[in-house]
Order: structure tokens, then sequence, then C-alpha cells
């Protein structure tokens, strides 16, 4: 299992993208975010929190103009979860192209399926 604490300053998220292999459940500490889980879009704030199984395309943008955005994400199992965060905040990945990215995300057990989240349109 891995946890790790996200906070978000600007709206937006990650694109639209499934892990075959693992399940990924959020717990939202401040803020108000989107999660999209398979077809179902959940608005949540503070307390909240959202599970999304292995093999079902996943995403979520930090939503609202004022404010941090902080949540708690797990995966089960780990997988390569850890190593693919490191490697983000540490920037090795700034300024790749699209297919080094999803080659990227591969390795780290998971791909990109979509766009990320329209932060703008309403629920």
């Amino acid at each position: 299992m891995y946890v790790y604490e996200s906070t978000r300053v600007k709206k937006g998220g990650p694109n639209l993208h499934v892990h075959p292999d693992q399940d990924e459940w959020w717990y939202i500490l401040e803020g108000e975010f989107k999660i999209k889980v398979g077809d179902q879009l959940y608005h949540v704030k503070a307390g909240d929190s959202v599970f999304g199984p292995r093999g079902v395309p996943h995403a979520f943008t930090k939503i609202g103009d004022e404010g941090i955005g902080k949540m708690l994400t797990t995966f089960q199992p780990a997988g390569k979860m850890e190593a693919c965060f490191q490697a983000l905040s540490d920037g090795l990945m700034k300024g790749k192209s699209e297919a080094e990215l999803d080659a990227f995300r591969k390795e780290h057990g998971f791909e990109r399926v979509g766009p990320p989240l329209d932060v703008y349109k309403k629920l």
C-alpha cells in the first residue's frame, strides 16, 4: 500500500487514466475537488472520500479559485507509485513529449485514456 498527501494550489489535475492492477482511494482534507470514476462524477469537500477500483478509468481536479486543496491518496497494492511521484516531484518529466510521458506512465503501472477533467464545467 502507498499513501501520500497532495497539496494543490492551482485548479486542475491529471489526465483521465487507468491502473489495471491497483485500487485508488481519495480522502479530501481541505478544499473542493471533482473526481470521476467510470461514468460517475463526484463533487467532494473536506471529509469526503471516493474509491476507484482497479481497471476503471478515473481522474480528479481541484476546483475553486480560493485556498488550497489537500487530499490523501492511497494505492493498493503500491506498485511503482512512490517512484512515479518522486520522479514527478524531482521534475524529471518536465519538457517531455506526450509519447515519453505515456511510456513513463506505462512503466509505473498506469496509462492515459483521456484528457483532464474540465475545471469549469458545472456538475
